[in-house]
């Protein structure tokens, strides 16, 4: 092969493994699915417990529009805590979900859903670890 072909071939390798990685890493930062893990009280004392939890998460008619059932696990069943509304960045990678008492904020890292629960004066009341469910 002549200098060219070789050059034209890299690059059509190139073109279409940064293809293949972009559509991998927007499957991975896909929010929507089971998510199962743990949220975590931060402040202490208070009338928050920690929990085992499962968060089921829709998108809605907008492209950016989620909506999170939140459910806590009590005595092996689940308990339903309420849907809220979220909205997402772009990637889908970045959560947000405004309450009145508080914003949930969360980040899809692969199979990982990361986030926290901050009052209005941005004290962090909850931390969120929780795994894809398969």
């Amino acid at each position: 092969m002549s200098g060219r072909t070789n050059l034209i071939a890299l690059a059509a390798a190139c073109s279409l493994a940064h293809v293949a990685f972009a559509q991998d890493v927007a499957a991975k930062s896909n929010p929507v699915g089971v998510w199962r893990g743990t949220s975590k009280c931060m402040v202490r004392p208070s009338a928050c417990n920690d929990e085992v939890t499962v968060y089921r998460i829709v998108r809605v008619n907008a492209s950016d529009s989620l909506t999170m059932d939140a459910f806590r696990i009590v005595n092996g069943q689940e308990d339903d805590m309420g849907v809220i509304g979220c909205r997402s960045a772009e990637s889908g990678a970045l959560i947000t979900c405004t309450m009145p008492n508080g914003v949930w904020r969360f980040a899809i890292r692969g199979d990982s859903l990361v986030g926290d629960l901050k009052s209005p004066d941005n004290r962090k009341l909850r931390d969120v670890r929780a795994a894809r469910s398969h």
